[in-house]
């Protein structure tokens, strides 16, 4: 897979759509995919119950995503003038979640696992849109890694990218060398379904 060079036009069309937003989330990830494209970003960290609680990986994601903009709505910060995103992505392989890597050694069970093989990351948005109220979303994205040997597992563990990153990998800084393709919307993967948020919000405007 080629690096990402940002912003790219999905980027800058919606920075155009939202010139400034307020984000619900703490994740630096999302906060650099929205300013790249030119969006003024102010910071909310919601105090939210982030735990797993539904019969779906969908459910489960966007009930996360749902709980970080009602803490944001429910806040003294809210302010009904603005659009307020939210977001949560989970990571599934062989039908199972992967989550934050807890330590090197088991970021590197983690991409010994994905070595090879599909892995579907779904993102959850939550957004809150002036006159409009509460919207919320998911999309799914799928990711194709590379066969990877130890030495190129150790090598990416040396960045440091796996730190806080679900599924143990971070696709635009130096993680898209591990990956051979994606099916689906790269921002999406990174944690903020950026297309679907656009036409999503078109819809409903309209």
């Amino acid at each position: 897979m080629q690096r990402i060079m940002e912003p790219d036009d999905l980027q800058l069309s919606f920075s155009r759509a939202f010139p400034s937003v307020i984000l619900a989330s703490s994740s630096p990830n999302r906060k650099g995919l929205l300013e790249k494209g030119g969006t003024e970003v102010k910071v909310f960290c919601p105090d939210a119950d982030e735990s797993k609680i539904g019969d779906t990986p969908e459910s489960i994601v966007s009930g996360i995503a749902s709980r970080k903009i009602d803490a944001y709505i429910s806040s003294n910060a809210f302010d009904s003038t603005m659009t307020a995103i939210a977001a949560d992505t989970l990571v599934l392989i062989n039908n199972h979640l992967l989550g934050k890597p807890k330590d090197r050694e088991d970021a590197a069970s983690i991409l010994s696992e994905l070595s090879g093989n599909e892995q579907v990351v779904i993102t959850a948005a939550a957004l809150y849109i002036p006159g409009k109220g509460k919207i919320i979303l998911t999309d799914k994205a799928s990711v194709f890694f590379k066969n990877l040997s130890k030495e190129e597992i150790e090598e990416y563990l040396d960045t440091g990218e796996w730190e806080g990153a679900a599924g143990g990998y971070r696709l635009q800084k130096t993680g898209y060398t591990l990956v051979d393709h994606i099916d689906g919307d790269w921002t999406t993967v990174v944690g903020l379904p950026l297309s679907l948020i656009l036409e999503t919000v078109n819809k409903a405007i309209i």
